[in-house]
């Protein structure tokens, strides 16, 4: 099976990076729901007085902290739900627009919106460390009802220990010493971020292959690109490269908070668009050529500081063209801030950089 063409493969990397800042974004939204949430469960267990006095009272607090919490969630699930269609769309119009930039005189076919978000729900998620392969609402339903249950274990827990409701109330929220991150609304953010990220990549990933399978004259298969860095997974690595038929592979995400992604395989009459294709690499002082095992953060350097600046930001741009750090180091230092949180319409606007050539 031919490899597919360095443009194409340079194009859908950097969409890759802007899609993890669109991921941020996503993650950040969550913040409003969860700040009800915790106005509302507090109150609720403080108008208990200083402790809950009897299992009878223990069980109404519990059927009001469903109410509260079921209510919260269901609107952020829905929110989140439109949100995600509207990214399996733009990941649709992206991919013929990758496909049409790089073949000339070709007019890639877009699916019907309808298609893109019916796959986005049938389509199993190949998320490693799971019993089975989830689809993706029960995948989000699950994160609610384990977030549900986190809450409603402090309380049951708590009133058979014999604890305070302000004790209580403390293991909800956090301690302020701590920055309130040891508290369970804290762990059910954290899992938020992964659940979000996950989705994303899911129905992007989703949106790529039914784009791909739509335009079958011209597409043949899809490669594996992993995000090569210091948190880059074994299946990601072990996976990176290879090649597969549309439809006879596996499909990113494979693990939860994946950001691993796919590039077409082109017919092999389209074999010539790589005669002069060469891929950048950074040496110690000067940009040259380098193994295809290169990490993100080698690949980055090469990129424009425009397009570096947009992904993490301006200060940290600086270090990385400026700090007399190498590649792997820079990677180290920046693990987890990797890149600007963006909203969709931001994405859209930074999408003509994805298409430039890379300029340092």
């Amino acid at each position: 099976m031919p490899t597919a063409p360095e443009q194409l493969k340079n194009i859908e990397i950097r969409n890759q990076v802007l899609l993890e800042g669109l991921k941020e974004g996503e993650h950040r939204k969550f913040a409003k729901f969860l700040r009800d949430l915790s106005n509302q469960i507090i109150k609720r267990l403080e108008s208990e007085g200083q402790t809950i006095r009897t299992k009878r009272r223990l069980q109404i607090l519990l059927t009001d902290f469903n109410e509260i919490q079921n209510l919260i969630y269901s609107e952020y699930v829905g929110f989140l739900g439109e949100n995600l269609e509207d990214i399996t769309i733009d990941q649709a119009e992206f991919e013929t627009q990758a496909l049409n930039q790089t073949v000339n005189n070709f007019d890639s076919v877009t699916p019907a919106p309808v298609q893109l978000l019916t796959a986005s729900r049938v389509v199993p998620m190949s998320v490693q460390g799971l019993t089975s392969k989830p689809l993706l609402k029960p995948f989000i339903k699950d994160w609610t009802t384990d977030s549900i249950n986190r809450v409603n274990t402090v309380i049951q827990q708590g009133f058979a220990q014999g604890k305070t409701v302000n004790q209580m109330s403390l293991e909800i929220r956090g301690t302020k010493q701590q920055k309130f991150k040891n508290g369970v609304l804290a762990k059910i953010n954290r899992d938020n971020r992964a659940i979000v990220r996950t989705a994303i990549q899911h129905v992007a990933s989703v949106a790529r292959t039914e784009t791909m399978q739509q335009n079958s004259d011209l597409v043949k298969g899809y490669q594996v690109v992993a995000t090569l860095d210091s948190s880059t997974t074994a299946i990601c690595r072990g996976l990176d490269g290879r090649n597969f038929k549309i439809g006879e592979g596996p499909s990113p995400p494979f693990h939860v908070g994946c950001r691993t992604t796919t590039v077409a395989i082109l017919d092999e009459r389209f074999d010539f668009l790589d005669e002069d294709a060469k891929r950048p690499a950074v040496g110690e002082k000067k940009i040259g050529q380098v193994a295809a095992d290169k990490t993100y953060y080698e690949w980055l350097i090469t990129q424009s500081a425009k397009f570096q600046n947009s992904v993490i930001g301006v200060n940290r741009g600086k270090l990385l063209r400026n700090g007399g750090l190498t590649a792997e180091e820079f990677g180290r230092l920046s693990l987890d801030k990797n890149f600007q949180p963006l909203t969709l319409d931001e994405m859209r606007a930074k999408r003509p950089e994805v298409f430039e050539e890379a300029n340092v």
